[in-house]
């Protein structure tokens, strides 16, 4: 089995073999489009001053060879760009597997800044899970991803997603296709950078599918546009031969004029809506065409492909007709024949009409088409961290009030290379592990990996971790609060506002899964110690559990008092030869030393030795 960089740096490799074959043959068949050209304009030349017959045949045949070799110079030019998509989809891959995911683009408003705890952990945007694990290439793909991480799922969907993740996650082909299809829209080719496509939006196509029908509102429309056309073309061609007077057509020309005056307002705001995205619904169709003909295991994946079917159609050939009518109604962007030829045959009109048949037919369903391909892309963006991640693990789902419990947990945004793992264990509701340490010794640290871990639990991913058993709960954080000066908030306000999310309906079912951090930082130690205890009292009297990290080493005499529904754990440093050494391992029991005037001198503050020699006198010696 080849590991996940040599799979990608095979594929990358591959593709840009493939890309560079394609550039050399699109070249040659550029000189040939030119000299087949040449020939056959110096060969028509030729024969219409010779009156050569056999010249102008020849001339002829060079002519067509050249329009033959411009259908093939495109066909060459379609597979390289292919080839270039597929490698751009395996070097963002590898720049995962590089620790570089954090180069790659993201959306920063995929959940509400009042989210329970998607800041604290960084769940989304800059730096967040969703940036590294997101390979969907539409906006509905995307904010699904976040969606399933920002909400716990029932235990029957979280099953139902493991089996479609592990299955994607060995199928690496599908999930190229999937992106590759994505990549190589038009609109996305033409606004890609160096981090990836643009996202496709589904939206104009919903939006035209909903609008009121400009055919429905006017019953007489349709009929017209079967006889206004071929009346003014036979007016155009009996007027050229002399069969009626020479001005006869501007008479039924003018009738068409004035049809698309009064049309105009309604028509160009349907078909703008359309055009909007013009490239995207081949797009769409190819990312269909991927999962239809995709042999599918899981029963929820077959499920997906079956939802998507429409009137006994395949949405990829549904997809394909809407596509076509937005290419010819594209013609409104070519002025000078856009003008000769709508007020001929009524074009816009034509387009728009079959556009609304369109709709009728399967644009209503359409939203059920880009949600069932939502699904697949953060089925595929969980199966990446499954088939990339060396420490990937599918997790148990355990029934409501059991215990948490955590063996070699790891946090997913750490490089493989940076990890170090720990275990964590809660005996469930009413439980809690209280956390001191040295700053910056990792207490923030576990209490992110434990949460990351426990979203991607319960979205139906995989987590990192050599074995994780989670019950069904609601996770909360407080971790991060921000004051504001615009609107008056303090630190204290703010960290409470953030807390009341913590606390509230606390009794509810699920039990409440808590992460606090250095709770009421915004007050002095006294209120702080006093309002930390009754906040985890709160929680633990209410069924709650989770994990508490602080410097408060009060807050550990709960251990005592509650008679085994606390448990202290904590880490610490190490001074090695003058040096600050953390192991990020930790430990039972309360932490006994600190380090604060240690970093302090190394932030270049003068700290009189004697203090920071009694820091280092207090330290743990097994440590």
């Amino acid at each position: 089995m080849k590991s996940p960089v040599e799979e990608h740096t095979g594929r990358e490799s591959a593709a840009a073999a493939e890309v560079a074959a394609h550039e050399r043959r699109a070249n040659g068949v550029s000189l040939l489009r030119l000299a087949l050209f040449l020939v056959g304009a110096i060969g028509s030349w030729a024969a219409i001053a010779d009156r050569s017959l056999l010249v102008g045949a020849g001339a002829a045949g060079a002519l067509l060879a050249f329009f033959a070799a411009v259908a093939w110079h495109a066909r060459i030019l379609a597979r390289r760009d292919a080839a270039d998509a597929r490698r751009g989809v395996n070097s963002r891959h590898l720049a995962r597997l590089a620790g570089r995911w954090t180069e790659l683009p993201t959306s920063l408003e995929l959940l509400p800044g009042t989210h329970a705890y998607a800041r604290d952990l960084d769940l989304v945007g800059q730096g967040s899970l969703v940036q590294r694990l997101d390979v969907t290439h539409t906006t509905r793909g995307e904010a699904a991803l976040a969606a399933w991480l920002g909400a716990p799922a029932d235990a029957a969907t979280i099953a139902a997603r493991q089996a479609c993740v592990r299955e994607l996650a060995e199928r690496v082909d599908f999930r190229e296709k999937l992106e590759t299809a994505a990549a190589l829209a038009p609109a996305a080719r033409k606004r890609r950078s160096a981090a990836g496509p643009e996202k496709l939006d589904p939206q104009p196509f919903l939006a035209f599918a909903a609008m009121p029908r400009v055919f429905a509102q006017r019953a007489w429309l349709a009929p017209l546009l079967y006889v206004l056309p071929v009346v003014a073309l036979a007016a155009v061609g009996l007027s050229s031969v002399g069969l009626v007077p020479p001005l006869a057509w501007m008479a039924p020309v003018l009738v068409n004029v004035l049809l698309n005056f009064a049309t105009a307002r309604e028509v160009r705001a349907a078909l703008d809506l359309v055009a909007a995205r013009r490239g995207f619904g081949e797009a769409f169709a190819e990312m269909f065409v991927a999962l239809e003909q995709e042999p599918f295991v899981a029963p929820e994946l077959r499920a997906l492909r079956e939802r998507a079917v429409v009137a006994g159609e395949l949405p990829s050939a549904h997809l394909r007709v809407l596509d076509r009518w937005a290419g010819f109604a594209e013609l409104r962007t070519q002025f000078p024949l856009h003008l000769a030829i709508n007020n001929l045959l009524l074009w816009d009109l034509q387009c728009l009409l079959r556009l609304e048949r369109w709709a009728d037919r399967a644009g209503t369903q359409a939203g059920a088409w880009f949600d069932t391909l939502a699904e697949v892309e953060a089925l595929a963006s969980l199966a990446t961290l499954a088939h990339q991640d060396p420490s990937a693990r599918f997790p148990e789902l355990a029934p409501e009030g059991s215990a948490f419990v955590a063996e070699g947990l790891v946090h997913p945004l750490l490089s493989p290379q940076k990890r170090v793992a720990n275990d964590v264990t809660l005996g469930g509701p009413g439980t809690a592990l209280v956390v001191t340490g040295s700053n910056m010794a990792g207490k923030s640290t576990l209490l992110r990996a434990v949460g990351l871990n426990v979203a991607l639990a319960l979205a139906g991913g995989p987590v990192t971790a050599t074995a994780l058993r989670v019950p069904s709960v609601r996770l909360r954080a407080s971790m991060r609060a921000d004051d504001s000066l615009q609107s008056g908030a303090s630190y204290f306000h703010a960290e409470l506002t953030k807390l009341r999310s913590v606390v509230e309906d606390a009794a509810a079912a699920p039990p409440v899964f808590f992460l606090l951090d250095e709770l009421l930082r915004g007050t002095n130690a006294s209120a702080r110690h006093l309002g930390a205890r009754a906040i985890v009292l709160h929680l633990l009297s209410r069924g709650g559990c989770g994990l508490v990290a602080t410097h408060d080493v009060a807050l550990a005499a709960l251990e005592g008092e509650l008679d085994g529904k606390v448990t202290n754990a904590h880490f610490t440093d190490v001074v090695r030869d003058g040096e600050m050494v953390f192991d990020y391992r930790l430990r039972p029991g309360v932490v006994r030393t600190s380090n604060a005037l240690r970093l302090l001198r190394m932030a270049g503050i003068e700290v009189p030795d004697e203090h920071v020699a009694n820091e280092d006198a207090a330290r743990d010696p097994n440590a």
